[in-house]
């Protein structure tokens, strides 16, 4: 898989743009910046770079230019991913020399397809299959064979983000729920219990660690793991040193880790039972 680097001053997009290549088994690189992005460039060597054309100080198009001219990088391909939306912007784009354009807001379906096609020799996956399912208060169907399977609850208030995730664990033994807010997720468990749960923090109405503290009163012996691109941590240690949290992994993540940490919760509440 390849190399990535995303030049894109908004973290929000960021983060967005390397949850999507992680899910993909591509290895994400960023700079907040263009000199920081040329520095990154040169010293990791990726093999594709896709560059916001509206950077604070120096912009995509001086980026551009700098990396065409160095000799290690000139035949490394570059994307503009930006908002510009005027008649003729896509052709000024392209004319100075960048190899593809992506248009703002990013397409979360198709934005790695677009990218992979220009990495030389790489095939285009599918979407996610989950990404289908309505990712609201739901369960990702099973056949009925899987009934018994423990219930992992996903909670994010980004449906798109809530397909990925249950994509990732398609293939695993457990039952995939759900839920795209906090109060969603506490009704959803009024009717059913699960064994794991895996929240988002920076959700509206309810913060994550308010949903987990919940849970822990309610049901004790349930995993409670946070999955977010939180940069403000204070409220996650608390509910770690607390209890109220099990554990906290930073997003973007792998699909073959997030499937380990998955049955390490179910282990860890099936031991809990067992006392």
């Amino acid at each position: 898989m390849a190399r990535i680097l995303i030049i894109e001053d908004n973290p929000a997009n960021v983060e967005l743009m390397a949850f999507l290549l992680t899910a993909y088994g591509h290895t994400p690189i960023s700079a907040p910046d263009g000199a920081r992005g040329i520095a990154e460039a040169r010293a990791q060597r990726p093999d594709l770079v896709a560059c916001d054309v509206n950077l604070p100080g120096m912009n995509g198009f001086a980026v551009l230019a700098t990396l065409k001219a160095e000799p290690a990088l000139a035949e490394v391909p570059v994307l503009a991913v930006t908002a510009l939306a005027m008649a003729g912007d896509r052709e000024k784009v392209l004319a100075a020399g960048f190899d593809g354009y992506i248009s703002k807001p990013i397409e979360p379906e198709s934005f790695v397809a677009e990218l992979e096609a220009f990495l030389p020799g790489a095939g285009v996956p599918p979407p996610p299959a989950a990404a289908a399912h309505q990712a609201r208060n739901t369960a990702v169907p099973v056949p009925p064979t899987q009934s018994a399977y423990p219930a992992v609850l996903l909670v994010d208030d980004d449906p798109f983000m809530l397909a990925v995730l249950a994509d990732m664990l398609g293939d695993e033994p457990v039952r995939v729920l759900c839920a795209n807010s906090g109060f969603d997720a506490l009704a959803l468990l009024e009717r059913e219990p699960v064994e794991v749960i895996l929240c988002d923090q920076a959700m509206p109405g309810m913060r994550g660690t308010e949903v987990l503290a919940q849970v822990a009163a309610r049901m004790p012996t349930t995993v409670r793991l946070m999955l977010t691109g939180q940069q403000d941590m204070a409220e996650i240690e608390a509910a770690l040193r607390s209890g109220v949290a099990d554990a906290h992994y930073p997003k973007p993540v792998a699909a073959a880790s997030l499937r380990e940490r998955i049955r390490q919760a179910v282990a860890l509440q099936r031991s809990r039972v067992a006392v």
